[in-house]
């Protein structure tokens, strides 16, 4: 059975039992005005006619139940495969992880900003982000900036992205486990709960169930000493605790907020365990040790009294709100759970990075199938490599193959305006990137040595600063050079050299750079409209080219990658599409 008839049947048949629902609570409707209109003309015991009514409602409810149940599973089987999953991203919180890790490690490892602005990895992300909680969001932004260099490790996320495209049924039953467990309602505020530098001090606990038993005991005080007098021994109390409940609220309330959520993700770790998929047994068992560490969190966050609690009843609510204050139940029960977490913060982020991974993978193996072509890159360990085949840009629904083989030190792409260089040099950065992170590169083949990546691509003045073209050009390819490492193969792309300059510098500076990083540890993939540096590095470089022509009927590009310089140049055929002035021109 195919997964589109498998969608079809589910939205059929909750669209059924919702009709039942809806007709079950208007028959109890009517039956219980019927019933009520019998009694009250016959005298007859209204109980026992309105029992007719119970079975109406427990069959609407236990279907409610079942549509509840059915949703998750539609949802992840309308996700599989889809193009893109439309949602609201914040990338301020989705990247809390991964610059918090960053900071603690090699940060030449990740992606910094502006390689990632260069290769338009924003847009990326959104498109194979299929994850539905907010540790599998950040996990996989974290992935996708830090690229891995180890084989081993590569195995190992293929392994379990394959399980998950492979076995459709354990997959349904990890993807609606999480999709129950969803996301915050506010931005990731777990993750500030989770990762900080301190936790509130346990020692208050002690102060605050001194303050509570005292409150309990100046009740009774009237009552045994029989004085008038001691009635003021629990207003004092109240006025006390009364300033410590509201002065402790700022700060657990803020906290508060992201405990519901903290314990879903307690439970769902024990579910997953449960579920005991073999495949990911590793995962499963170290899931269940982790739960098993930290589900006293569980206990201790129960008593933690819910927001706008007797919310439907002012009355009831004052009264328990008087209670709370009184007996300093919240904010004993948030520092409880607070030191519990502080006991079990190394398990709990362990915990969270875990079912953001799972998440994450889920995340990948979706976007897999949303492919038209995908290869599982093969790695070199040493030297200087690169070939891909039929490699595509992810991010264009329907882009043109290229394919290369690079064994020297340098490339140099020329080729006219508009005829794909720049696209070009994101499709072969965004390729070695998803190889390396998500072993699913957009290409027939892959095969290459392990790269960091630092590009030069997106270009622009910063006035803010006062810096031309130029300079910030420059200051951006001195970052790609600073950032060069001996032991650590680079692939370093750059769009145009330098061309913010007068081109009797430009073409002396820029030689000498391509010289300088062919004699590196570096893979340099350079694109340039100047045929006179290319011919200069005749020799060092491998050359590659896009054509294509401009005359009166339009512009006509095949962006079909070809080896050797190009020979053919439109810019002043450009200008005379567009319409300039003939005395221009000529």
């Amino acid at each position: 059975m195919n997964d589109e008839l498998d969608i079809s049947q589910l939205e059929n048949t909750i669209s059924r039992y919702r009709q039942t629902v809806n007709s079950l609570i208007i028959a109890a409707a009517v039956v219980a005005a019927a019933s009520i209109a019998f009694c009250i003309m016959v005298a007859y015991p209204l109980i026992w006619v309105l029992l007719t009514v119970i079975p109406l409602l427990s069959i609407a409810l236990w279907l409610s139940v079942k549509i509840r149940k059915l949703k998750p599973v539609l949802q992840v089987r309308r996700d599989w495969g889809c193009k893109e999953v439309t949602r609201d991203r914040d990338f301020t919180t989705i990247r809390y992880l991964c610059d918090f890790v960053s900071k603690g490690e090699n940060s030449s490892r990740f992606i910094d900003d502006q390689t990632w602005k260069d290769l338009n990895l924003d847009s990326l992300f959104t498109r194979i982000d299929r994850t539905y909680t907010d540790p599998g969001s950040a996990v996989l932004y974290r992935i996708l900036r830090e690229p891995l260099f180890d084989k081993e490790e590569l195995a190992e996320r293929t392994r379990i992205i394959r399980f998950f495209q492979q076995n459709r049924h354990a997959r349904e039953r990890v993807q609606v486990r999480l999709a129950r467990l969803g996301r915050q309602f506010v931005s990731n505020d777990i993750f500030t709960l989770l990762w900080r530098d301190s936790y509130p001090s346990g020692r208050k606990r002690w102060l605050f169930n001194g303050l509570a038993a005292m409150a309990l005991a100046s009740l009774f005080l009237p009552l045994i000493f029989w004085s008038w007098a001691l009635l003021a021994a629990p207003v004092a109390m109240f006025l006390i605790n009364l300033f410590v409940h509201y002065s402790t609220r700022r700060q657990k309330d803020l906290e508060i907020i992201s405990f519901p959520y903290l314990i879903n993700c307690i439970k769902a770790a024990g579910d997953l365990f449960a579920s005991g998929e073999v495949e990911i047994q590793s995962d499963t068992q170290k899931l269940k040790e982790l739960y098993k560490a930290s589900r006293s969190v569980i206990k201790k966050a129960r008593f933690l009294i819910p927001v706008n609690t007797g919310a439907g009843d002012p009355t009831a609510g004052l009264f328990l709100d008087y209670i709370n204050i009184f007996f300093l139940l919240e904010v004993r029960a948030f520092f409880n759970t607070s030191y519990e977490l502080s006991r079990h913060a190394l398990e709990l982020r362990e915990l969270y990075l875990m079912l953001g991974k799972l998440d994450a993978l889920q995340s990948v193996a979706c976007y897999r199938a949303s492919l038209p072509v995908y290869t599982e890159p093969e790695f070199n360990s040493s030297g200087l490599h690169l070939e891909m085949r039929d490699a595509r840009q992810p991010l264009l629904d329907d882009p043109v193959p290229s394919s290369i083989t690079i064994n020297k030190n340098a490339v140099i792409i020329t080729g006219s305006n508009m005829g794909g260089k720049s696209t070009f040099l994101r499709t072969v950065g965004t390729n070695v990137l998803l190889a390396q992170t998500i072993v699913t590169p957009s290409a027939a083949f892959y095969r290459g040595s392990f790269y960091r990546i630092i590009t030069s691509i997106s270009r622009t003045d910063d006035l803010i600063a006062g810096k031309s073209f130029y300079f910030v050009e420059a200051e951006r390819i001195l970052r790609a050079i600073r950032s060069l490492d001996g032991a650590m193969a680079t692939l370093c792309i750059i769009d145009e050299l330098l061309s913010g300059t007068n081109s009797t510098e430009r073409l002396q500076a820029s030689e000498s750079i391509i010289r300088y990083l062919s004699g590196r540890n570096t893979l340099a993939v350079v694109a340039t409209h100047d045929l006179e540096l290319a011919g200069r590095l005749n020799g060092i470089c491998d050359f590659y080219h896009f054509s294509g022509s401009v005359d009166e009927n339009g512009l006509r590009f095949d962006y079909r990658l070809k080896p050797g310089i190009a020979n053919s140049r439109n810019a002043i055929a450009l200008l005379k599409y567009l319409g300039y002035p003939g005395e221009i021109t000529r």
